[in-house]
């Protein structure tokens, strides 16, 4: 009490001497009228200067001085009590908001003001009794509603708090504090859906507000919303951008969505911050073996054992990129020493499972399959492991139940849809395959496997005609996609429909005319419809574009052949065959050649190198008139076309 009475004296002796000073400004020494509005309204100004520039205590003292010529002014002392409670003189503030409700008995911004005051100072219900005064006086003071929101948090009376911040933000929607407070309310009790969605109202206003993304964020791990939780580490990040526990945060959060790559690139710049970070240097190997480095990731592997050899995870990172790399025993080894350190690493078990299934030896693997899902029943990796034992042992109902479990672990994954679609097309349950299979699409466009085995679960489902029409939509909205009408063509010609497969061929090459794959396609549809002359187009300008692949030759050849160019069908082959003097096609295509050009002799040695028993039959039927066998093999089926 001594400090405050000696402080409050200088302030006064303060104020006398600035009042002085005003009156020599003024004139006094003249005699002349002072006009004290005007010395009282150039201390206001300077005061607020004061204030702005962060000069509190002595904005203070000129709010005093002008108080001193005109006590009479609500407004003087309003402010004065506004710049005491913004220091936390609560007591002050308390004594100087009441002198403005004696001057101005209805003014709602000195009762907010005097409330938040008491509620600092523990007197809860004067603190009430004030803001709703204040709430009586203006309905709409969005403040007082604030300030009674934050009353009843601190009584932990839950529901009257969101039901005041409810109001407070319905009469001011642009404040984002207030959004924010009724955010931590919710965070705090556990509603963390809530939560999220007031910090998402807190942030549309304020889109800088690095605390709020933080929260969000956490609560969106919490709810196991991950891919938007990366989201809102990402923006934290780029707000903070050198918090090393939220990188790391945000790292693991787009490894644990899929997204390997970005998630990379935050744990190589982490590495790079602090090279002898163990925990760090597994990460990065660890999303390195994912992403398929695995030389790079065996390097840092290797970097984090020189700085400490007792840690497994380690060891298994070693041992995984080495299984990949064809090292098998030196994989064996590294899994040992791990498993030496950890004997029950579920991860650790699951790979020795992995390379006993590279030997081929699946009782075994499953075994240990079987040991991990034990250990821990909630690893994706595992299940899928599981699932491919199973499946090689013939054992398809329980390949298909671990697939699915590994689709629920891991619902970012890929491959688990992708394994689960392959497992279900063996059960011929083509609907979950067609399920999978769409699933796996959705995470990556341009998984061209999945797309092709999605079309065989429709078609056995009697949906071919769907398989034709699946990327019109997508089309529609854009028709310059590439791949879109690569796929159309792709189902259209196992339904057929050359026609529809010839314009989507066509497409693909009028947006890409150096896509090979594309004039290929083109040619080969053509072809089927019995347009040669049209594929020989199509299959020259592949050869255009590419002259060194012996399968392009291959295709015109076939073309020449069909239209009995047969010395030009003979150039193609001969060069196919000099690109590639294995080539089945070439070879049968040679062969035939050779035989429709009555040189009988010639082609029987191609024909009998590659085992096509039928015109081997007519060769000799040709060289000794007499038919001598043929064989079930008559029907052969060649990799690019039935000629």
């Amino acid at each position: 009490m001594e400090n405050k009475s000696r402080n409050r004296i200088l302030i006064h002796v303060l104020s006398i001497s600035l009042l002085t000073g005003f009156l020599l400004i003024c004139g006094c020494v003249e005699d002349r009228p002072i006009n004290v509005s005007n010395v009282s309204s150039n201390l206001t100004l300077l005061a607020q200067d004061k204030a702005e520039n962060g000069s509190v205590s002595e904005a203070i003292s000129l709010y005093d001085a002008a108080i001193k010529l005109d006590d009479s002014d609500p407004g003087l002392w309003l402010k004065t009590a506004d710049l005491l409670a913004n220091q936390t003189k609560d007591l002050e503030a308390i004594t100087t908001f009441s002198h403005v409700l004696l001057l101005n008995p209805n003014n709602s911004t000195a009762f907010v003001g005097r409330g938040a005051a008491y509620a600092r100072t523990g007197n809860l219900s004067e603190a009430i009794n004030d803001l709703n005064q204040a709430v009586v006086l203006d309905p709409g003071n969005a403040a007082a509603h604030s300030e009674l929101g934050d009353v009843y948090a601190g009584m932990n009376e839950t529901e009257s708090a969101l039901y005041e911040y409810g109001i407070a933000v319905n009469l001011t929607r642009k404040n984002s504090d207030i959004y924010v407070k009724q955010a931590e309310l919710l965070y705090n009790v556990g509603r963390y859906n809530e939560a999220a969605k007031a910090y998402d109202n807190a942030l549309k206003q304020n889109l800088k507000d690095a605390h709020s993304w933080k929260r969000l964020g956490e609560m969106l791990r919490l709810s196991n919303r991950l891919e938007e939780a990366a989201v809102a580490y990402g923006q934290l990040n780029t707000l903070v951008p050198d918090n090393t526990d939220n990188l790391y945060i945000q790292a693991d959060l787009l490894e644990k969505t899929g997204k390997f790559k970005e998630s990379k690139e935050i744990y190589a710049q982490l590495v790079k911050n602090d090279p002898k970070n163990v925990d760090l240097l597994i990460a990065l190997a660890r999303v390195q073996n994912v992403l398929g480095e695995f030389e790079e990731s065996a390097a840092i592997s290797r970097s984090a054992l020189m700085r400490n050899q007792s840690n497994p995870d380690v060891w298994a990172n070693l041992g995984f990129s080495y299984a990949n790399l064809k090292k098998l025993e030196a994989s064996f080894d590294a899994f040992n020493q791990s498993l030496k350190i950890d004997p029950f690493d579920p991860i650790t078990i699951t790979n020795v499972g992995f390379l006993l299934m590279q030997s081929g030896r699946y009782q075994d693997a499953l075994y240990r399959f079987d040991n991990a899902s034990r250990i821990n029943p909630d690893d994706a990796a595992t299940w899928m492991q599981k699932a491919r034992a199973e499946l090689a042992l013939g054992k398809r109902d329980d390949a298909q139940a671990s697939a699915t479990r590994a689709t629920k672990l891991s619902p970012y994954s890929v491959d688990a849809w992708y394994l689960l679609g392959d497992v279900a097309s063996v059960n011929k349950q083509y609907d979950v395959a067609k399920e999978a299979f769409e699933t796996a699409l959705q995470i990556n466009p341009l998984y061209e496997d999945a797309f092709k085995y999605l079309v065989e679960a429709m078609r056995q489902l009697n949906q071919a005609y769907d398989t034709v029409h699946y990327y019109d939509r997508v089309i529609s909205d854009n028709p310059n996609i590439t791949i879109a009408w690569m796929r159309k063509g792709y189902a259209a010609d196992l339904a057929k429909e050359y026609g529809i497969s010839e314009d989507a061929y066509r497409e693909v090459v009028r947006i890409e005319p150096g896509n090979t794959e594309g004039w290929t396609n083109l040619g080969f549809a053509r072809f089927q419809q019995g347009n040669y002359y049209g594929a020989i187009d199509a299959f020259n300008e592949t050869l255009k574009i590419n002259p060194n692949q012996s399968v392009f030759y291959v295709n015109r050849g076939a073309a020449y052949q069909k239209i009995d160019k047969l010395d030009k069908a003979y150039d193609d082959f001969s060069k196919a065959l000099e690109l590639d003097p294995e080539s089945r096609d070439a070879q049968y295509g040679m062969g035939k050649t050779l035989y429709k050009m009555g040189k009988v002799n010639e082609s029987f040695p191609y024909f009998k190198k590659i085992g096509e028993n039928l015109y081997i039959a007519r060769v000799y039927d040709s060289l000794y008139q007499g038919v001598t066998y043929f064989s079930n093999n008559w029907n052969y089926w060649r990799f690019s076309y039935q000629w």
